[in-house]
């Protein structure tokens, strides 16, 4: 599947200003570097601490007929998990480091699986070659949102799984969209934001998809020990009596490719 053309689809990009949550094109060069000394540093790394066979079990009960791509694969924390679920799993990742520490960690597993190097934004496959693209914490560190919905509907069949930081949690909006772009965060890129669920599904919508009900997971960063981690702790216990979808950290949404 590694570099054969396709092209792109041809929708025109759509412009998010309207939600306040994509501004700027995104700093590739400072992504860039940021994972590849994080993930040269630290090949084991993995961003949130547990929950992952939860999460798989609820935006993808069973294995797909065809390729599960986990787009922006880090060092395959998920990749890994979802191979032994029995899908067969396409790690990519904007790094060498990232891909290459999640390729180790299938060896070690004895698991088989396809590793590719990619621009989320310029993806090396076919058109409607992937069944389901699996994509945890990824959409966040794009600023301005347009590009990439266009480059997922053009390979996907099926669905595009989302998993990201949620703006409606206000310490998590208050880390990420306040002081990161302020002062920046020494655990994150300055691209970095957590995302309105509304907002993000208008955006796919406007890309060909439809969005399934958003499921809202509260999990600890990998970060949790640190000063952060009890500041988190705090608000854990102070808006214990709030609705989930303001206690929670993340959420989990499906989007169904459109025929």
């Amino acid at each position: 599947m590694r570099g054969v053309g396709g092209g792109r689809s041809g929708t025109e990009p759509v412009h998010e200003r309207d939600t306040g949550v994509f501004e700027r094109m995104q700093d590739l060069k400072a992504e860039r570097a940021f994972y590849d000394e994080l993930f040269t540093r630290n090949p084991e790394n993995e961003h949130i601490t547990a929950g992952y066979d939860d999460l798989h079990r609820l935006a993808l009960p069973a294995p797909p007929d065809g390729v599960v791509l986990d787009l922006g694969c880090g060092t395959g924390a998920h990749a890994v998990r979802l191979a032994q679920r029995g899908c067969r799993v396409v790690a990519a990742d904007l790094t060498l480091p990232g891909v290459r520490a999640a390729r180790t960690r299938f060896e070690r597993e004895g698991l088989s699986g396809g590793f590719v190097v990619a621009d989320a934004e310029h993806l090396p496959f076919r058109d409607r070659s992937i069944a389901v693209i699996w994509s945890s914490l990824l959409l966040h560190h794009f600023p301005k949102l347009d590009r990439l919905p266009d480059e997922l509907a053009r390979v996907t069949v099926d669905r595009v799984i989302a998993f990201e930081p949620n703006a409606q949690n206000l310490l998590t909006w208050f880390a990420f969209n306040v002081v990161n772009p302020l002062v920046g965060l020494s655990t994150t890129t300055r691209n970095q934001r957590a995302l309105w669920p509304g907002p993000l599904r208008k955006v796919f919508e406007r890309h060909g998809f439809g969005g399934s009900d958003v499921h809202y997971v509260h999990l600890a960063w990998r970060d949790d020990s640190s000063s952060m981690g009890f500041v988190r702790r705090v608000y854990d216990g102070i808006s214990r009596l709030l609705p989930m979808r303001f206690r929670a950290n993340k959420f989990l949404v499906v989007f169904e490719k459109r025929a």
